[in-house]
């Protein structure tokens, strides 16, 4: 049976108590405190009457996406290597929820998506909770999705395209983003054939249920998402090694972007050549507006400023250089990933040539970002390191 909400006061009935079709209830209302439980409970609102009164729903079974097993097919591989898209995100929240409106699919006669739904989301994207990633073609909006971020995980909501696998390459940008801030999973709700071949697969609503018995609301990663997101190693051994890290990552926040993940701190020995003090490093995600170009430059003012003096075969540049000369240093910053994207430049390559043969730059990363995929390899950083030749010991600092 279906239950009717009481209008002033938020809370809803089990989800296990929804019709076979999901179907749980109907009523209340549609502002921030009634979506924000909804999700956290594993229910969405799906249509609305005429005065704006929502339909709940928790369907059983649900798609679930987990960042690792997402399958990018060779065409997509190549579409999103080909730079004929370019993925924003967050700057057009609105006019991507209004395409989704607008897309005709079949065995509907009209959209859930009303305007009542619209300004509800428009609230919760103003609030830093819901979120769109879209794709624009020779500056145009031609495709992308939409949906809300919550904890750990992401319940994508909608998504349209008027070019073709538009909105595949902002779904695939959107699964890259899940990744680098360590989300556990992605909540697509409904079972498709299409979802299916990403790598989504039905989980029964229990199962479901009990992924969320691991929320916890202070991992929600809350305001406006940047268009960009670099993860990054920060290392060194000379000086006062913790309080270096610390002033890199301050000064990485004031000129390059936020920094939304961190590692815990890491000791290893020198690798390649033998020293007085042991390194310290740490992994960041970092989320900015800027291009790797412009955040590598920023990284090395940075590391001058910090007593950083490069010579120019330092290995410590992603760069195309064979020379290795490995030294002492008081700040090193390296970047490792850049979104998903596969930089080639005589200063630049991404992700770093070398991450796969350090123990000490996966074991960070797989703390953080255990599911991110090597846009080469194809492996996640935790297979990298579950098959790194390279046995040097990694010590948990603090």
């Amino acid at each position: 049976m279906a239950y009717l909400l009481d209008d002033e006061q938020v809370g809803f009935p089990d989800p296990r108590l929804s019709e076979e079709d999901g179907f749980l209830a109907v009523g209340g209302g549609m502002g921030p405190e009634w979506l924000l439980n909804a999700y956290y409970m594993g229910i969405f609102p799906w249509y609305d009457d005429d005065e704006g009164s929502p339909y709940w729903y928790s369907l059983d079974p649900r798609m679930v996406l987990l960042p690792g097993e997402f399958r990018c097919s060779k065409s997509l591989t190549r579409l999103l290597r080909s730079g004929g898209f370019e993925v924003r995100i967050d700057t057009c929240f609105r006019q991507v929820m209004e395409a989704c409106a607008s897309v005709q699919r079949p065995g509907q006669d009209d959209t859930w998506i009303s305007r009542h739904f619209i300004d509800a989301y428009c609230e919760l994207h103003r609030l830093g909770f819901a979120h769109s990633f879209e794709t624009f073609q020779d500056g145009r909006l031609v495709g992308g999705l939409y949906g809300v971020s919550l904890c750990d995980y992401f319940s994508g909501e909608s998504m349209f395209h008027i070019v073709r696998d538009a909105s595949k390459v902002a779904f695939a940008r959107m699964v890259n983003f899940a990744s680098m801030h360590g989300f556990r999973f992605i909540d697509a709700q409904q079972p498709t054939r299409h979802l299916e071949s990403l790598g989504a697969r039905k989980m029964p609503r229990e199962e479901f249920l009990a992924l969320l018995e691991h929320n916890n609301i202070d991992k929600t990663y809350r305001g406006r998402w940047k268009n960009n997101s670099v993860v990054m190693l920060i290392g060194g051994n000379q000086g006062e090694r913790v309080a270096l890290l610390m002033q890199a990552i301050a000064l990485i926040a004031q000129r390059i972007g936020t920094v939304s993940v961190v590692s815990s701190i890491y000791e290893t020995a020198p690798w390649g050549f033998e020293a007085e003090q042991d390194f310290l490093n740490q992994a960041l995600v970092v989320d900015t507006d800027l291009d790797a170009q412009t955040v590598l430059d920023i990284a090395l003012e940075i590391e001058k400023e910090l007593g950083r003096v490069r010579s120019e075969s330092s290995d410590s540049q992603n760069s195309k250089s064979n020379i290795r000369n490995y030294t002492s240093r008081p700040i090193d910053i390296d970047l490792i990933f850049f979104n998903n994207d596969i930089v080639e430049t005589p200063s630049l390559q991404l992700p770093h040539p070398r991450m796969h043969l350090r123990r000490f730059v996966l074991q960070p990363l797989a703390q953080i970002v255990p599911d991110l995929k090597h846009p080469k390899f194809g492996k996640t950083v935790r297979q990298l390191l579950e098959e790194c030749i390279d046995d040097g010991e990694v010590k948990e600092y603090f």
